[in-house]
């Protein structure tokens, strides 16, 4: 085994610097033909109020509509036109990340362009009022999605009013209530500079200027954030099974197991459990569910492990007819899997799986960045790869077999759409 991991490490290589009270994470790679600059903002749907949830979400469209150097929607996706950029933005329950990605030669032009749309972001009435239908539009398209919706449903039925179990996309009243003061104070309470961090990745032909850049266009951003994540709690659903009435053509189930808080360190034994079980092709779910019984497409699991809580959960489309044999069957496979355990082979390859996935995923100059931001926002500090590889590579039977008893039946919540 020593010899695998050897041969598949990858020299990473990266710079955290302060810039004008800011966080900047430079890692060149100057085998790239990219360069990404990305903004994380920890500002997510857990940071709203029941009143103005959707508000980060809403206020990341707004972002790439108006600023004071490119002052219209069309002027800013020209000037991403004109170098060839690739520029989106996406918002989670934590946080909100804006990245552009194009040709290394073109970084000054990207980074202004971020710049501006952070700083000096304009919400002009008419085109505050247009992005409401947007939004809306977005968030209907989302209440057609069958696999969408059950997430959502799930999320209000297992966390119910706390700040987890709102949609990021909001509501439809609450968008519509949305108006630029609301987005100015929002802004100005979590844009902020000790709230947020720059991550330069790929091929960085001047980094100094980069660097100056940063400290002069970022340099009016309050320095501190005026508003703290919310204490998060819990109270888990006293049925242990729920539905919503959508008339589609599956029944699209979610499975959840919550565990307990504290268990950070399980990380990577969790993550070997689900592949085990339920990861990928070879899994035990995906065999047995579908190739075996055929009664379903696809099936798929993963656990979150956040500092406030910790579940396995299972995502799957069954046949109508045969819903509640399948859910029996899943049931029936995962105890069977708690009762018989796996073999070393099995073990062996969900390591090595997990291993050739964190390896492929840092590919590319946005993979990186991302990769980069996880482990700074997720642990406070950069792990080396080589770090993170050994973790997985020192997970023993007895890591994994400690986290059976999650999945023990009476722990298992679910939820579906029909």
């Amino acid at each position: 085994m020593s010899v695998f991991y050897s041969f598949f490490l990858v020299q990473m290589k990266y710079e955290i610097k302060t810039l004008s009270g800011i966080t900047c994470i430079f890692a060149p790679m100057q085998e790239s033909n990219s360069i990404t600059i990305q903004i994380w903002v920890k500002a997510g749907a857990i940071y709203e109020t029941t009143e103005e949830a959707g508000i980060s979400h809403f206020l990341e469209h707004m972002f790439f509509k108006w600023g004071k150097k490119w002052t219209t929607p069309k002027a800013v996706a020209t000037a991403m036109d004109k170098i060839w950029a690739e520029f989106n933005a996406r918002t989670g329950q934590h946080r909100t990340a804006y990245y552009i990605k194009s040709a290394p030669h073109f970084a000054t032009q990207g980074l202004e362009v971020l710049a501006d749309m952070l700083i000096d972001a304009q919400f002009p009435q008419a085109e505050l009022e247009r992005e409401k239908g947007v939004v809306i539009q977005e968030l209907k398209r989302y209440q057609d999605e069958p696999a969408r919706l059950r997430d959502d449903m799930w999320r209000h039925f297992f966390f119910w009013k706390g700040n987890y179990g709102r949609p990021i996309i909001g509501y439809e009243e609450t968008i519509n209530n949305f108006n630029a003061q609301a987005l100015f104070d929002y802004k100005k309470a979590l844009y902020t500079k000790d709230n947020l961090i720059i991550t330069i990745t790929g091929k960085i032909l001047d980094q100094e200027q980069l660097e100056s850049m940063i400290s002069q266009l970022f340099s009016s951003l309050p320095e501190k954030k005026e508003r703290e994540k919310p204490e998060f709690s819990r109270n888990l659903p006293l049925e242990k099974s729920d539905f919503f009435k959508k008339w589609t053509e599956q029944n699209h189930l979610i499975i959840s197991m919550p565990g307990l808080n504290g268990l950070e360190e399980k990380r990577e034994a969790a993550s070997v459990l689900c592949t085990i079980l339920w990861g990928n092709m070879s899994s035990r779910l995906f065999q047995n569910i579908r190739e075996k019984l055929g009664l379903c497409y696809s099936i798929r699991a993963w656990h979150a492990c956040v500092k406030e809580f910790w579940f396995f959960w299972i995502r799957t489309g069954l046949d109508k007819k045969k819903f509640e044999f399948g859910v029996d069957k899943i049931h029936e496979e995962i105890d069977h899997f708690i009762k018989e355990g796996f073999n070393d082979e099995e073990l062996e390859n969900a390591k090595n799986y997990l291993i050739g996935g964190i390896q492929m995923g840092i590919e590319s100059s946005d993979e990186m960045a991302d990769f980069l931001e996880h482990q700074y926002l997720t642990y406070g500090e950069i792990k080396t790869l080589d770090d993170i590889l050994e973790k997985y590579q020192q997970v023993t039977r007895d890591d994994v077999e400690s986290l059976f008893p999650y999945l023990q039946r009476e722990k298992r919540w679910s939820y579906h759409i029909e």
